[in-house]
Order: structure tokens, then sequence, then C-alpha cells
């Protein structure tokens, strides 16, 4: 099983919304940071943006929030079955051991078509 990728923007947001804009708007930047060509436009959701992968359609779910780490892993679970996804892109404010490990077990009981993405991004 693969490894989680990682990322890093070195843009400051001044909120999650600011981060959303941006990767609406950086839709071919981000596509080339995780390694997936995304179909345009991605779509603004409650709570997230959603867009599928060009060349095998595959639902992608771009998720950010400043709650807290525990509270905020079962609100991607939660929206990540909402919508069906199969690569999960999740932002954080600062990635720490604690983070990665929880991603990294989460991943190993999911199937083996889903991608999760780790984003380091100040917002």
């Amino acid at each position: 099983m693969d490894e989680l990728k990682m990322f890093k923007i070195e843009e400051k947001f001044s909120d999650t919304e600011d981060l959303y804009r941006y990767l609406q708007k950086n839709v071919d930047f981000i596509g080339k940071s995780i390694g997936v060509q995304i179909q345009k436009p991605i779509k603004s959701k409650p709570f997230c943006i959603t867009g599928k992968e060009k060349i095998t359609e595959r639902n992608i779910l771009f998720f950010a929030t400043k709650t807290p780490f525990p509270e905020n892993l079962s609100e991607l679970i939660v929206l990540a079955g909402a919508f069906d996804v199969d690569i999960i892109v999740y932002f954080l404010p600062k990635v720490n051991v604690t983070q990665l490990e929880s991603l990294n077990w989460l991943k190993k009981i999911c199937n083996d078509d889903t991608q999760f993405i780790i984003s380091e991004a100040d917002f």
C-alpha cells in the first residue's frame, strides 16, 4: 500500500473560504501537486469542494477546516461518505506525527482505490 502523498501550499490564506477560492482558480497547479488531472470546474459544496479526475472520473474531495484535528477527521469521513469519494485532499494548517499516524491507519482500512493526499496550508 502506498504512503500518504503530501504537498505544501506556500501562500497565506485569511480563512478556509480564501483557500477554497485559491483552489478553484488554481486547479491545474493543485492537480500537478497531487499527481491527478482534475476536471474543471471544481464545485463548492457546504464545508468542502468536490471534483472529478479527468481520465477515470473518480470523485475528489478537497477539505479544510480550522476545527481541532479529532473533530475535523470525523467531518472528513462524513463528507467522504456523503460524496462517495475516491481521492481525499485534506488541508491542515500544520501537519504533525500524530495526525499522519491516524491518517495512515485510516488509509490502511480503506479499499486500495482510495487515495489520501495531505496538504499543509496556512489558513
